[in-house]
């Protein structure tokens, strides 16, 4: 491993430490099973868009750990699209940048974080924080994470899994949009309106 290598393992654990403890959290401190991804009684969209996100995800986690470890022997089959320092360097900044949204989204979140859509429990619609600038940053979070995977290691699958965890949350987003609306009504409505689905104007 090089130090580039080094560098995205310890991101890969500090992502898998916020998430792993954010659902050890709500289950112990909370009594709430956050992980509802694909779980439970759901209209068959919801429930293939969940599941869709569950494999792309694992795609990723996996594409993610198998290039820390053998992205040398990878490269030799899998052509790099563009390798050099800047663009491995670029792709390390996006992904902690990345980290930090998520976790910072999972933090501001509190009680009403869910992986997947729980339609089981009334939660807080949480506008304030970084939810005051986006009403996704976990996503953007992934987003970023998945597209500094690609600059880390810049070759076909790793754009096959960029392009295909894109689809999916997307995906994913507009059926939590769906699903907030009918919660919240106009209380989302109004948020909606105020504050973007992604960043800014995105």
């Amino acid at each position: 491993m090089d130090i580039s290598d080094i560098i995205s393992l310890v991101l890969l654990i500090a992502f898998a430490a916020a998430y792993i403890l954010k659902l050890v959290f709500l289950k112990r401190r909370e009594k709430v099973n956050a992980n509802v991804l694909a779980k439970g009684k759901k209209d068959f969209s919801i429930y293939c868009t969940e599941m869709s996100v569950g494999i792309s995800s694992s795609l990723w986690l996996l594409t993610w750990i198998f290039e820390i470890i053998f992205h040398n022997k990878l490269s030799s089959f899998l052509d790099y699209l563009f390798i050099n320092t800047y663009t491995t360097y670029t792709g390390i900044f996006l992904t902690a940048v990345g980290v930090c949204t998520f976790t910072s989204a999972a933090i501001f979140m509190k009680n009403s974080w869910r992986v997947g859509i729980d339609k089981n429990t009334k939660t807080t619609l949480v506008t304030d924080g970084i939810y005051k600038y986006s009403r996704n940053p976990a996503f953007i979070g992934f987003y970023l994470m998945f597209i500094g995977l690609f600059f880390t290691y810049s070759n076909l699958l790793t754009l096959f899994v960029l392009v295909i965890n894109l689809i999916t949350f997307h995906r994913l987003i507009l059926q939590e949009e769906k699903h907030l609306l009918s919660m919240f009504g106009a209380e989302y409505e109004n948020y909606k309106r105020k504050v973007p689905r992604y960043f800014l104007i995105f």
